[in-house]
């Protein structure tokens, strides 16, 4: 009897650590970020861009652009949604930072996103150029900030125009979605 006892329990026990670490295993191949190959396609067509994003975005943003702490995912699928995520300035959905919320409310009028949508190169160079990066925003040159938005754009797929993504052609350039 002791044995038909333990042994639906050592069943549940043997399931539960059996699909822990199925998800573990999901866990380790998701790629978060850009892939090895976008970052070598957006280096060729966008070599300042990279450049910039190194020195200016990845210590908050992550290398690939995964997204780190704070800082949402830029690069690789579900990056730069049309509308923001309700993630309280996280990538991680659960985390939320209060202060981090309060700041956002007062700085935008009742009612409205915490930032504009991003549907076009022109709307994502609106953001950066006014709100990136965090700890100096809007002191790069201009220059840069269109680097960037290059960079960004052609790691996540999109055909850059010759002479790249400007002022001219950027809101008839949409944000690729993966």
């Amino acid at each position: 009897m002791p044995f038909r006892i333990a042994h639906p329990v050592a069943s549940v026990v043997g399931g539960a650590f059996m699909l822990c670490g199925l998800v573990w295993l999901g866990c380790g191949v998701t790629q978060m970020g850009a892939t090895a190959a976008d970052l070598a396609r957006a280096q060729d067509q966008a070599a300042a861009g990279a450049t910039t994003f190194a020195g200016e975005c990845a210590k908050c943003h992550g290398s690939r652009g995964e997204g780190l702490a704070a800082a949402p995912a830029l690069l690789g699928p579900g990056a730069l949604p049309e509308y923001p995520r309700d993630t309280g300035g996280s990538s991680a959905p659960t985390f939320i930072d209060p202060q981090q919320l309060q700041i956002e409310m007062q700085a935008r009028p009742a009612g409205a996103a915490w930032r504009d949508p991003f549907k076009n190169a022109q709307d994502l160079y609106n953001f950066t150029s006014t709100h990136m990066p965090m700890e100096h925003a809007g002191e790069l040159k201009q220059g840069d900030y269109w680097a960037v938005v290059n960079f960004l754009l052609a790691a996540q797929g999109a055909s850059l125009p010759a002479g790249g993504i400007g002022p001219a052609n950027a809101s008839s350039i949409p944000i690729p979605r993966r």
